[in-house]
């Protein structure tokens, strides 16, 4: 049974000091770089470093910010981290794919191949197309295990009818986890009025950078873990298990 019963806590982790201290809390990692730019792959040391915390680690597959268009190749860049991922032990990928608003089945189809045998999130690219209930039917045609999104909106608090309406549309089919800004203050909100529960969250805090490289541009601010955040969230999670569970 995970840490936190019947709910599900997937903590979003970028460097080797957070794998480790999300691991003692979260049933679940999402690895990645450059959590200030929405998440990047992270490089073969942090995937070694995950493989060797023992919590069940999903590798986020994007190559660059900006949107979720894939050209060839990035698409065989993906292929390889991917490959990476399995090489390590890592149970699976955070992919997802888009183009004039809409999935890209072409590329998804392509980076599903390579995926073969991990478990599949299809991250929150599902926010950007136009017709997310759409998207639902076609990720659960492609084999996805879940779909990580904020209901459309910039946090899942915001979206939180979009969250079940997607809940809705998912008809048990693949599971919905809701994740963007969530915290110990709405996560209550989120747990009462979604239906949800798998939660996705970077427990971390944005500070800004103050020493005398800053303005060399090695970067503006740098997020930090915050192990009470996780703690409460977990904790929250654990007191909302009904009972007779």
């Amino acid at each position: 049974m995970p840490l936190n019963s019947c709910y599900t806590l997937e903590i979003c982790v970028d460097s080797p000091k957070t794998i480790f201290a999300a691991a003692s809390i979260a049933d679940r990692i999402e690895l990645c770089t450059g959590l200030e730019l929405g998440g990047l792959t992270p490089d073969y040391g942090l995937m070694v470093s995950a493989a060797e915390c023992g919590v069940e680690t999903h590798v986020l597959i994007r190559a660059c910010a900006g949107d979720f268009c894939m050209n060839n190749e990035e698409l065989a860049t993906a292929s390889t981290n991917i490959r990476l991922a399995r090489q390590l032990g890592l149970k699976g990928v955070v992919i997802g794919a888009e183009r004039a608003g809409k999935l890209d089945l072409r590329a998804l189809e392509h980076i599903v191949k390579a995926a073969d045998g991990l478990d599949m999130t299809l991250h929150r690219v599902i926010d950007v197309v136009d017709d997310p209930i759409t998207a639902v039917s076609e990720v659960v045609d492609l084999g996805f295990t879940r779909i990580l999104t904020s209901g459309g909106k910039p946090t899942a608090v915001e979206g939180i009818d979009g969250l079940r309406r997607l809940h809705e549309a998912a008809d048990n089919k693949i599971e919905i986890m809701a994740g963007g800004g969530i915290n110990g203050a709405n996560l209550p909100d989120l747990l009462a009025h979604t239906g949800l529960t798998s939660f996705h969250a970077s427990c971390s805090v944005e500070t800004p950078v103050i020493n005398p490289r800053q303005g060399f541009g090695f970067g503006q601010s740098e997020r930090k873990f915050d192990l009470a955040e996780a703690t409460s969230l977990a904790a929250l999670l654990r007191a909302n298990v009904p009972s007779g569970q």
